[in-house]
């Protein structure tokens, strides 16, 4: 049985070269973001992490050493309109995060109108395929996007964009975190979720580190130095 696209080892066949990730590119494809989709407990993992971890793996078939499995995590820049099938919470970053890494690309194709791009992160500056003797083929990164006028590129129509990272990325101001339909879970780790529910589940957990970053602020100390008769009362955050 022929593995599907997403775990398919990658190999020679799937290559098409190496690019940096350019703050150009960043700049050109304004509008699109960098998406995890996770469930309940990953998310708090990564929560209390402050970082999106190499908490699965990617495969690539090596000319002489046979199939290797590498840490890594996966990202994408389609947003699931229709209901994320990878888990019911969502991660979205900017562009940026990715500038100054190095990609490997791959493409696999599919239907006529549908073909699936990854891009896997690979700092090692060692190349691992070579292509038509062209042992580190530069690719340019904006040919697997749709030019939309001069300045401006987007996702092409019906293309599917996979990235790979392979170090972990910061959960600073700069992340969103938001609950998404989760109708159909892919990999089988749940029977499914319906965006409400998960969205009450967000925002307890939010609450909660609020709360807990609240207290741990110096606020408290400077109130207690400003108004000295705070000092011995219990203080209770409500909310709602």
């Amino acid at each position: 049985m022929t593995l599907p696209d997403y775990k398919r080892p990658f190999d020679p066949g799937d290559f098409r070269g190496y690019f940096t990730w350019t703050k150009q590119l960043s700049r050109k494809l304004d509008g699109e973001y960098l998406y995890h989709a996770c469930h309940f407990e990953e998310l708090k993992k990564i929560i209390k992490r402050n970082s999106l971890s190499l908490r699965s793996s990617w495969a690539i078939d090596l000319p002489e050493h046979g199939i290797c499995d590498v840490p890594g995590v996966w990202c994408g820049l389609n947003y699931f309109y229709n209901g994320n099938h990878y888990g019911p919470f969502l991660i979205r970053f900017p562009l940026t995060v990715l500038e100054g890494k190095q990609f490997i690309a791959f493409r696999r194709g599919g239907r006529p109108e549908r073909h699936r791009h990854f891009f896997v992160q690979y700092d090692a500056k060692i190349p691992i395929y070579s292509f038509k003797g062209d042992i580190w083929r530069a690719v340019n990164p904006e040919a697997y996007f749709a030019k939309n006028g001069d300045d401006c590129l987007s996702k092409k129509i019906g293309g599917i964009y996979d990235i790979v990272l392979t170090n972990r990325i910061s959960l600073d101001d700069s992340a969103t975190i938001s609950a998404v339909d989760h109708d159909t879970c892919i990999p089988g780790k749940c029977n499914g979720a319906r965006r409400l529910k998960s969205r009450k589940k967000l925002r307890t957990l939010a609450k909660e580190i609020l709360k807990n970053d609240l207290l741990d602020t110096d606020i408290i100390e400077k109130s207690i130095k400003k108004f000295p008769d705070l000092e011995g009362e219990s203080l209770e955050i409500i909310i709602e």
